[in-house]
């Protein structure tokens, strides 16, 4: 699950990033949709980092308090 999560988030930052530059450089027009769907891909691959962050807290307590019972 966290390796997907790293995949889609990667990819998804990086096509996000790498379109706006591209469409600049070639002097495309970007209108407001697309802009929008940029961001919130990029959003999505920031989201999936995130996610990845409350899935090893949320491991290491649980490995800790069975451990402390114990």
């Amino acid at each position: 699950m966290k390796t997907f999560m790293k995949i889609v988030g990667v990819f998804a930052l990086f096509h996000s990033v790498t379109s706006l530059i591209l469409l600049t450089y070639y002097d495309f027009t970007i209108d407001l949709f697309m802009l929008a769907v940029f961001v919130l891909e990029f959003a999505i691959g920031i989201m999936m980092f995130v996610g990845i962050r409350v899935l090893n807290d949320n491991e290491y307590h649980r490995t800790y308090t069975l451990k402390k019972r114990k």
